[in-house]
């Protein structure tokens, strides 16, 4: 290759590598950051991406042993953390309905050190529930 060849070469090596890096802007680069860090900490310990609940503003995962077998649609079915920003992650616990107090938002280091808590949560339905 001729020294001319490997200068554009380079040259364009070094704009597409800026490009890249511009791809984002710090902003999104730092949200998907943050989705990442919680979603290689709960994956591998049991938690599912639910795409039936994840939207382009709200990303949401579930805990499938934390599940309820449940008529109800008030009644939240199984434990979940959703995220609208990924510093401020929400948790809805199974068998909790709105504003029953069942919803917990948490710093992320908080909710990593609350998982097994939050894991061991298990529905108490009464009569009423099931």
């Amino acid at each position: 290759m001729s020294k001319s060849n490997a200068d554009k070469k380079a040259r364009r090596k070094r704009r597409l590598a800026s490009r890249n890096e511009r791809w984002l802007s710090d902003k999104a680069h730092a949200e998907v950051e943050g989705v990442a860090r919680i979603a290689n900490v709960i994956i591998p310990r049991g938690w599912v991406f639910d795409a039936e609940t994840s939207t382009g503003d709200v990303i949401s995962w579930h805990y499938p042993p934390s599940g309820v077998d449940i008529d109800d649609e008030a009644v939240e079915p199984v434990t979940r953390i959703w995220l609208t920003n990924p510093a401020e992650p929400h948790v809805l616990l199974a068998g909790s309905v709105e504003g029953d107090g069942g919803q917990y938002t948490f710093g992320v280091d908080e909710l990593f050190a609350r998982l097994d808590a939050i894991e061991a949560h298990r529905a108490q339905l009464g009569a009423a529930g099931t």
